[in-house]
């Protein structure tokens, strides 16, 4: 489970569950990490990738179930910060300037939006500052060094964003124009290894067609394939 999708797959899993009566057990992690594992034989029954890169790789090296793979989700990336008077309006201003401590991104080498991060400075003609980034392995990495202090700044999903504010009732945010990045298409698949393929695909059909899904996915800042 891709780390930015963790909470949201959460609330899916507990309306999937009050419906049908099946339970789930989610592991998140970044994109990357997952991908090596389902390579390995990792007995996963669904994979829920932050790009679409990682789950075509694993189609056309025969790890999944075929016809599983789908899009579930469209995601943003935005510049964030718990304090709330931290990112004005223009925050390509701020990067510009360096007027932060640290900035935390999560690795672009294993997390799709740490890729994305990447290609937004290089759009912008910004470099960043070195010695003042902080790298997470994973999106929840990335988020748990803004909650904590250890960055003052940082790229993280609109997911995220929106769930901590909505819990908390804080922070500042700008969000990039999407055309500075590439599109964030997340996919899910059914690997090969699932012991669980029928009911995999019955919650990924469940997550496409549902209205309470949908509901839920969208309130959490993504958008819907379809729209």
């Amino acid at each position: 489970m891709a780390a930015n999708f963790a909470t949201t797959m959460e609330s899916l899993a507990q309306a999937y569950a009050q419906q049908h009566g099946v339970s789930s057990q989610i592991s998140s992690g970044s994109s990357g990490k997952h991908y090596a594992q389902i390579r390995q034989g990792a007995p996963f029954d669904l994979f829920f990738s932050a790009d679409n890169r990682r789950t075509a790789d694993l189609e056309r090296e025969g790890h999944t179930v075929a016809g599983s793979r789908q899009i579930y989700a469209l995601g943003r990336l935005v510049l964030w910060s718990p304090d709330p008077a931290k990112i004005p309006a223009d925050g390509a201003a701020l990067l510009a300037a360096q007027d932060y401590r640290r900035l935390a991104m999560a690795n672009p080498r294993v997390a799709p939006y740490g890729a994305s991060a990447e290609a937004l400075m290089n759009a912008l003609n910004l470099d960043l500052p070195r010695g003042r980034v902080v790298v997470g392995q994973s999106l929840g990495q990335t988020m748990n060094f803004l909650v904590s202090g250890n960055a003052e700044i940082g790229f993280i999903a609109l997911s995220q964003a929106r769930i901590y504010e909505r819990e908390h009732g804080k922070g500042s945010s700008w969000l990039p124009a999407e055309e500075l990045y590439p599109p964030i298409i997340q996919e899910a698949v059914v690997p090969r290894t699932s012991r669980q393929q029928d009911a995999a695909q019955k919650l990924l059909a469940w997550m496409r067609d549902d209205p309470v899904a949908q509901a839920i996915i969208t309130e959490d800042g993504y958008r819907l394939p379809q729209q």
